[in-house]
């Protein structure tokens, strides 16, 4: 957005009527980097409401939306002739999101209305009156891009518009996965499409330049969302673009042959994203990083957002503010070079571009990242997954080598916002029963969607449905509702982003809970037990949906609240909706025996001590008391806990280590089950 200029509707919608169309798209650009920055609230935006409008915040979202999509009509007509730089349609692709969010939310729902004029077929098809024939023209192929939105019923043919200009289409694929609400049919359907076409084409970019690479986070996280078995595949693809990139941008990988140490430990490196008290990822993360400091010197490295609570688990803690990637990761390699790290963890990747970009590198001997966004990473540089072992659904499911914890070695912490004392409400028979969802927008989908239509349509007795949404705010939100209520109508209330104790507020009106999937729960179910609930999740391979299970099983619930199938999942939510006394005497069940604490207990040193062991596994330790340390667990096995030694085992059997380039090795999709990788032979195997 320009610099100290406020986005404004007023004068977007006046360049257009003037016919400036520079001016406009600069606008333009500004109302949706406003957007961007206020997560799609629109408080920051000048717009002139009718006084109406003032009580009704949605109608007011709804009026904001409608007036520009009804200007960006008017300015993509294909009537006026002005082109796009390349720049500005970069701008434009990594802001594509909120254009899509402001044709979703108004009633024009999508850009269709404007692609049609541009339209070269001389004799168009009356039974596909949607179908476009674009011209060979790289401005039409431009303004296609940038208007063609994840709600558009405009039939997209892929192959076509690779031939025309692989750039422009690899850019609209970027942009068509980074909604955070992807949730219809029709959205839906589209990302699917994108997750299997896409990764092959996407690995013969050289680099990043022609491509909207501010969001190749959201491809390689938002992927997870989806419920296809190799949906992880972009990441591989998306690696390679990645290290290539790097690599001709003069990076040079750290020599890792040798550790230092610091106060007599070996070295870690902890590279974060998202980490402070109030965040999940310190909740479920630190207590195992605090007890790894025994063992190691620990150095933190994060943004400014990590506060007192979260620089304090480290020995150690480095800002990492600089302007660029390529000058945050020289950072962290130039603290490497002096301090000769033995381990580089980061517990989560996925929501950040530095982990990403970082993950293709090599810092230190043995890099290994936890699961705080809960997916494989497909990177031939990261060896180890640091994983609780009842949260591992199918190790098939992951390219690294897991390093499988006791359950009760990640103990969480309670959150800094949780409520002291909870008064429980517990209805002995009630009229409707109040069913609450805690969710992300990412988290909903067509299938979870068809699922509690169906609970709803079976039950014998009234059920509501309380949706606590998480993003759900803003140009968003309207878009959101409309989409759960063409499933559940007025059998369901979406209520919007609310901060911490009006989201438990809502939950705690609720009788039960039910958990999105595939992509399940974590926090909602410890703010689930928290309010005395119980509720219905469904399991599956993958981590992201087998937590819900493991979870489940600590707390001592019952094993028929855990589906399998969707068909379970609407059977066993229909009985704990039906049966008031038997839901009653688990939830109290629930709360006297205060099934929370086990989560926030447990021995937080196997993490540390896994991978010390690890690191003297490589040579890399001496004769020390550490060194001791290192190779007891290497001897204790437990029924809980399989090690790593079987995984590896596994790893060796499936696919034997082949010699490659550090710059080009990546797996064929046909690779996929394989635990080893071709970048390097590993030392397990």
């Amino acid at each position: 957005m320009s610099q100290n200029k406020q986005a404004s509707v007023i004068r977007f919608e006046q360049a257009v009527a003037k016919k400036d169309f520079e001016v406009s798209c600069n606008e333009l650009l500004d109302i949706l980097g406003s957007l961007d920055n206020q997560f799609g609230g629109i408080h920051q935006i000048e717009c002139n409401y009718p006084q109406q409008l003032n009580f009704s915040e949605q109608e007011r979202v709804v009026h904001f939306a409608t007036r520009v999509a009804s200007a960006v009509t008017e300015l993509f007509d294909a009537k006026n002739n002005f082109s796009i730089t390349e720049g500005g349609f970069n701008r434009f692709m990594t802001l594509h999101r909120w254009l899509g969010l402001i044709f979703a939310s108004s009633p024009y729902v999508n850009a269709d209305h404007i692609l049609k004029t541009y339209d070269a077929n001389p004799n168009p098809n009356p039974e596909r009156p949607l179908e476009i024939h674009l011209p060979n023209n790289i401005e039409a192929i431009k303004r296609f891009c940038i208007l063609y939105t994840m709600e558009s019923n405009v039939p997209l043919n892929l192959d076509v518009l690779w031939n025309l200009n692989p750039s422009l289409c690899a850019s609209l694929c970027f942009a068509l996965q980074s909604p955070r609400f992807i949730g219809t049919e029709s959205s839906f359907t589209k990302r699917a499409a994108v997750l299997k076409w896409f990764p092959e084409k996407l690995k013969t970019f050289e680099n990043l330049n022609t491509l909207p690479s501010a969001i190749s986070h959201d491809v390689y996280m938002h992927c997870s969302y989806d419920v296809d078995a190799d949906k992880h595949r972009v990441k591989e693809s998306l690696n390679a673009v990645i290290r290539k990139h790097l690599l001709a941008s003069g990076w040079a990988d750290r020599d890792v042959k040798k550790i230092g140490r610091t106060n007599g430990k070996p070295v870690m490196f902890v590279v974060l994203e998202h980490f402070h008290s109030a965040h999940s990822i310190y909740r479920t993360h630190s207590t195992s990083m605090i007890a790894a400091r025994e063992l190691f010197h620990i150095v933190g490295f994060g943004g400014e957002a990590v506060d007192q609570a979260g620089r304090d688990v480290f020995d150690e803690f480095h800002l990492l503010n600089q302007n660029s990637i390529f000058d945050k990761l020289n950072a962290v390699k130039d603290y490497a070079e002096k301090l000769e790290p033995a381990v580089l963890y980061m517990p989560s990747i996925g929501m950040d571009l530095t982990t990403i970009f970082l993950s293709n590198t090599q810092i230190a001997p043995i890099q290994s990242v936890a699961l705080g966004h809960p997916g494989t990473t497909h990177s031939p540089f990261i060896d180890y997954v640091i994983v609780e072992d009842d949260y591992v659904g199918s190790e098939d499911c992951f390219s690294e080598t897991l390093l499988r914890l006791p359950k009760d070695a990640l103990p969480y912490v309670p959150s800094a916002l949780a409520p002291n004392s909870v008064e429980y409400r517990l209805r002995e028979n009630p009229e409707v029963v109040n069913i609450g969802i805690a969710s992300t927008t990412m988290k909903l989908n067509p299938y979870f969607l068809k699922a509690l239509q169906t609970i709803r349509d079976r039950a014998k007795v009234k059920v509501h449905f309380h949706f606590a949404l998480g993003q759900s705010s803003g140009i968003t939100h309207p878009y959101v509702e409309r989409f759960i209520k063409s499933y559940l109508g007025d059998s369901a209330t979406a209520h919007p982003h609310t901060p911490y104790h009006q989201y438990l507020g809502i939950l705690h009106q609720c009788d039960m809970m039910v958990n999105p999937f595939p992509f399940g729960n974590t926090n909602g179910i410890i703010d689930m037990v928290t309010l005395g609930l119980v509720g219905v999740c469904k399991t599956g391979p993958e981590v992201h949906e087998h937590i819900d299970e493991g979870l489940f099983g600590r707390l001592g619930l019952p094993e028929w609240l855990i589906a399998n199938t969707a068909d379970e999942y609407v059977e066993r939510a229909i009985r704990l909706a039906e049966n008031h006394e038997e839901r009653l005497a688990l939830r109290r069940h629930i709360i006297e025996n205060n099934g929370l604490s086990t989560l926030f207990t447990g021995n937080p040193k196997p993490m540390g001590e896994v991978l010390l062991a690890k690191v003297a596994e490589k040579g890399l330790l001496d004769d020390t008391p550490a060194t001791k340390a290192a190779k007891k667990p290497a001897a204790k096995k437990s029924a809980d806990a399989k090690t790593s030694d079987k995984a590896d085992d596994k790893a060796v059997k499936k696919a034997p280590a082949k010699k490659a380039t550090k710059s080009t090795a990546t797996k064929t999709a046909a690779d996929k089950p394989k635990k080893t990788t071709t970048r390097r032979k590993k030392t397990d195997a």
